[in-house]
């Protein structure tokens, strides 16, 4: 079986791969991207559901978010692709076990901790590190204040806290600084409308899009790549000269591709890091029963513990979150099969508790819930990235170059702090072109 000969060979069609396509396309590279799944996106996954007589429907998020403050990367596409934004407003609310409050605290007690800790971290030795758990346990803080924080770390990390880096914590905390990240912005038309203008850039520049190609094996030498793909009569082989590998970590993890000979450098840096776990589930109602004004809803005792909604647009809708080792909990509610009710029963359960509301009428108002398992899903294995305490060096050392043929991108790989993002994600796959183009001139 025959198949045509392409420069470059992407893996993944996620951002990071989009974006690499898109530049190297653009660049005049022949260039094909293979995409196990039978959609693009990969962590970026928008449904649209349907509000009661509303005629528009609503982008429901089933992986990422939030646009985290005002990164270059993900701005610039938005203006480029000319794409509506809205920003996050509205305060927080607290819930301490028996009673729900507004709180205007600035910074909450989270953040507090975390920006301590940054100050600590940057008076320590240069490579000494702790994990989160380790530091905490130095510090004199009250219960309530170290389960905020560690609901905190673990949730928007998907860490546990007894493996993250503090120093990893102290470059993000000022990476984030840096770029406004306390702000969270969301895409009128769902985030999905991002990587599918990535796509559309990389097709008109020559690219080639090939879904529900599962790579299962990716044999190489200096200057040429073959991938084989599985399909339905056997294996479909794909040649190039180089490839940009961009599967998630945890797919790296789980060798589920067959490396001819193994990468044993960069795969042995991609074990030196974590892969997340995420619970999200979305509620959408028929109406809302919570402040209209409210943003997020912080219950640290409670399962889940993180809320937020749509503030300030008025679809009813409420999202639970769980990072970390509460994830890994609420993991086991859901079914070999899949199947999330009761996980959707419990969250319903504790809305009715801190609102104080009889649970059959919480039920009665629900329309709709949605959520994936990204941790079940073979083509991610886990939620996202976060760095092992002492494991700060490893995502630069995945984006060395392996005899200038292949190439390794992907939120994983951030070096700047934002590990996890969607905009570390678009850096990464231009970092990875970059290094492609230069390669070039200097071989020219």
């Amino acid at each position: 079986m025959t198949s045509a000969q392409y420069d470059v060979l992407i893996i993944g069609a996620g951002v990071a791969g989009l974006n690499a396509g898109r530049l190297l396309a653009e660049a005049g590279r022949r260039v094909a991207i293979l995409e196990a799944r039978n959609r693009i996106g990969g962590r970026i996954w928008t449904e649209s559901v349907s509000l009661g007589e509303s005629p528009l429907p609503l982008p429901v998020e089933l992986g990422a978010e939030f646009v985290h403050g005002l990164p270059p990367e993900t701005w610039s596409l938005i203006k480029q692709a000319g794409l509506n934004t809205f920003e996050m407003d509205g305060p927080p609310f607290w819930f301490d076990g028996s009673r729900l409050m507004e709180t205007n605290e600035q910074p909450g007690p989270a953040e507090g901790v975390l920006e301590e800790m940054a100050q600590w971290a940057q008076s320590q030795p240069r490579g000494q590190d702790l994990s989160f758990a380790e530091y905490l346990q130095g510090q004199a803080l009250d219960d309530l204040t170290a389960r905020a924080a560690v609901n905190y770390v673990e949730g928007f990390n998907a860490a546990d806290q007894r493996r993250i880096s503090v120093a990893a914590l102290a470059k993000q905390q000022a990476a984030e600084d840096a770029i406004d990240a306390d702000r969270l912005f969301r895409l009128e038309a769902g985030y999905a409308a991002l990587p599918n203008f990535l796509a559309e850039k990389f097709v008109a520049a020559g690219g080639t899009l090939i879904l529900g190609a599962t790579v299962k094996k990716i044999a190489w030498n200096r200057g040429a790549v073959s991938v084989q793909t599985a399909a339905a009569d056997g294996y479909l082989p794909h040649h190039s000269s180089q490839a940009v590998i961009t599967v998630p970590l945890g797919v790296l993890q789980a060798q589920t591709i067959e490396f001819v000979p193994r990468p044993t450098e960069v795969l042995l840096q991609a074990n030196r890091l974590e892969m997340g776990a995420v619970v999200r589930l979305t509620l959408v109602f028929k109406r809302k029963f919570w402040d209209p004004r409210m943003s997020f809803l912080l219950a640290p005792g409670e399962s889940p513990p993180t809320w937020w909604t749509l503030a300030p647009h008025e679809a009813p809708l409420l999202t639970a979150w769980a990072g970390g080792t509460k994830a890994a909990s609420l993991l086991k509610l859901i079914t070999a099969d899949g199947d999330a009710s009761a996980l959707c029963d419990l969250s319903l359960s504790t809305l009715a508790k801190m609102f104080a509301l009889p649970l059959s009428d919480v039920r009665q108002m629900l329309s709709s819930w949605h959520m994936h398992n990204w941790q079940s899903d073979e083509y991610a294995r886990g939620a996202y990235s976060y760095v092992h305490v002492g494991a700060l060096d490893a995502p630069e050392k995945m984006r060395i170059p392996v005899e200038d043929t292949l190439f390794f991108a992907g939120e994983h790989t951030d070096v700047s702090g934002h590990w996890g993002t969607v905009h570390a994600a678009l850096a990464a796959g231009e970092c990875a072109a970059d290094q492609i183009m230069a390669g070039s001139r200097m071989r020219d």
